[in-house]
């Protein structure tokens, strides 16, 4: 397969099982290692990713997204993931939201569900994990 090949196929939807359409997740990241393995993962898992480097990014670059479920850091530059969920809260979109941490402690996930996360995710992530939360969250 050509270079051009496998970009073209990296970067085209992944297949999906039924004639539903993939659900759509938002990504924000800001470790690029993070964002580009958890990105390969769920396209594996058949879901299509829109994916940002940082809660700033996010806010620029979206006015509306059309994500079925938010995935946000907690530790990032400037605005970190409980100040990002509480700006979307803001804004009245109740999007399900999952915090992805490296940080987790019993009262960062009580702050984090206060702040509007429905649940959060400890790192290093678990495949089975993510889409068990993610099924959840979005039912």
């Amino acid at each position: 397969m050509s270079y051009r090949e496998t970009m073209q196929r990296r970067d085209s939807p992944p297949p999906t099982s039924s004639n539903a359409p993939a659900r759509r997740l938002i990504l924000v990241e800001d470790d690029e290692s993070v964002r580009r393995s958890m990105t390969m993962l769920l396209r594996t898992r058949g879901f299509q990713i829109d994916a940002y480097r940082s809660a700033s990014e996010f806010l620029t670059m979206t006015g509306q997204h059309d994500g079925d479920c938010l995935l946000i850091d907690y530790k990032m530059p400037r605005i970190d993931g409980i100040e990002l969920i509480q700006r979307i809260r803001r804004q009245k979109d109740e999007t399900p939201a999952i915090m992805v941490t490296g940080y987790y402690s019993d009262s960062l996930k009580q702050r984090a569900l206060v702040a509007g996360f429905a649940e959060v995710l400890e790192k290093p992530l678990v495949p089975k994990r993510i889409q068990s939360l993610i099924s959840k969250v979005t039912r």
